[in-house]
């Protein structure tokens, strides 16, 4: 390859110093390659050539160092040649040249860079950005206790909340009944022609009657006995709805017994007692 460049570098140069300096072209050769072409002599009071550095160089920097000869040896045969041939044909003779030179340029490389490393992930957690201020969380509210039920009033003296019974064993006869309301109890009572019979108060957890439902939740059974065949004639049912009888009921009479229903708003204390003068049967229902 270096021959090859080496002729053409020679023709071209020849071609562009032949005519007026036969000697030009030897003169570039020993400035290039430090020696004459063969059987060529040198005119009379050139310089002598001096060899080449006997030190070795690299192979890159005989190559760079070439090339610079070149280049240099190349703008002396311009220069000469405009001077010699005029700008016409020193323009046709450099394009010769030029395409003599890059034909043998070696083509430029470029060193393969190694792929960059690519950074590493960001494994931070990402919170997505948000115009809105973010609530904060609403403080729990305890679940609010449900309430006790409501303990039932202590009997006053005379009250109790168990059955009661009394009455004499002689026969009487219902004449009449009556409800009222008094201060811190309710009242009902039933009025005898012939004394109080035998009877027997009983509370029970319900308002409903073997003879039917009465108004309330809870509720008193009166039982009298030893009563006279003459039928009932007064009033058999009332619906005071006091603070709590709600409402009494005769509901049974005959065969010598009677059954009134009272109906209470709650399971209440009572006191059952007997008055003269007419004979009554008196029960006080606690508030």
């Amino acid at each position: 390859m270096t021959d090859g460049l080496n002729q053409e570098v020679q023709q071209a140069f020849a071609k562009l110093t032949r005519v007026p300096r036969p000697h030009l072209s030897e003169r570039i050769r020993e400035s290039i390659w430090g020696r004459a072409a063969p059987g060529t002599r040198l005119p009379p009071g050139s310089p002598a050539w001096v060899g080449p550095s006997l030190s070795p160089q690299p192979a890159g920097q005989r190559s760079a160092r070439r090339r610079v000869l070149v280049a240099a040896a190349l703008v002396i045969a311009v220069a000469a040649a405009a001077l010699l041939v005029g700008p016409t044909g020193l323009g046709q003779r450099l394009s010769a040249v030029r395409a003599v030179f890059n034909s043998h340029l070696p083509a430029a490389t470029t060193a393969a860079r190694p792929p960059s490393t690519p950074a590493p992930p960001d494994l931070s957690p990402t919170v997505p950005a948000s115009s809105e201020p973010t609530a904060a969380p609403a403080a729990s509210t305890p679940p609010s206790p449900t309430p006790a039920p409501a303990p039932a009033p202590a009997p006053l003296p005379g009250y109790s909340c168990s059955a009661q019974s009394g009455g004499g064993g002689t026969q009487s006869t219902m004449t009449t009944a009556r409800v009222g309301a008094q201060s811190g109890f309710d009242r009902f009572v039933v009025e005898f022609s012939n004394g109080v019979p035998q009877f027997e108060v009983r509370p029970q957890d319900s308002a409903t009657f073997g003879q039917g439902t009465l108004r309330g939740s809870a509720g008193l059974v009166v039982t009298l006995k030893n009563l006279t065949s003459t039928g009932y004639a007064g009033q058999r049912e009332f619906r005071p709805g006091f603070a709590v009888i709600q409402e009494a009921r005769l509901l049974s009479d005959s065969g010598g017994a009677a059954e009134w229903g009272i109906g209470l708003s709650y399971a209440s204390c009572f006191h059952a007692w007997i008055l003269g003068g007419p004979a009554r049967l008196v029960i006080d229902v606690q508030h």
